[in-house]
């Protein structure tokens, strides 16, 4: 399975406003990009995906920007990954005479690979960052 460039740039991006959850203003498209290193015009497609799918909101104006429209503890990387790439590892459309053994092995893939998504919140990665940060002395 290949994670797009697309859904890294999602991830990127709910990363960011995930650091930014409590607080009250909403977080610009030109801050995401700069701390990311997402290409603007890119970035503005993918947050209305995303907001499309729910995961974010828009607030217009001259203060507005983007913020989660969830806690980052109940957002998971399956999420995104949905949002982005559709559903994970579809099957491919062969030949069921040639394909038949292989299709239940590819069912169980998909199962596995979406599981481990799913229990992988993006509080759990903003957690995991946190530790490897920090300084022991």
């Amino acid at each position: 399975m290949n994670i797009s460039s697309r859904c890294e740039y999602a991830c990127r991006a709910v990363l960011e406003l995930a650091h930014h959850a409590n607080d009250p203003d909403p977080v610009t498209a030109v801050h995401i990009a700069e701390r990311r290193h997402i290409p603007e015009k890119y970035l503005v497609h993918i947050l209305l995906q995303l907001k499309r799918y729910g995961l974010v909101k828009s607030i217009r104006g001259a203060l507005g920007g983007y913020m989660l429209t969830k806690s980052p503890s109940e957002i998971t990387l399956l999420d995104l990954v949905q949002a982005i790439d559709g559903p994970v590892l579809n099957t491919l459309p062969l030949d069921e005479n040639g394909s038949a053994e292989l299709k239940p092995v590819w069912g169980e893939v998909a199962k596995d690979i979406s599981s481990v998504l799913e229990q992988t919140t993006i509080q759990d990665i903003v957690d995991r960052s946190a530790k490897a940060n920090m300084y022991y002395i």
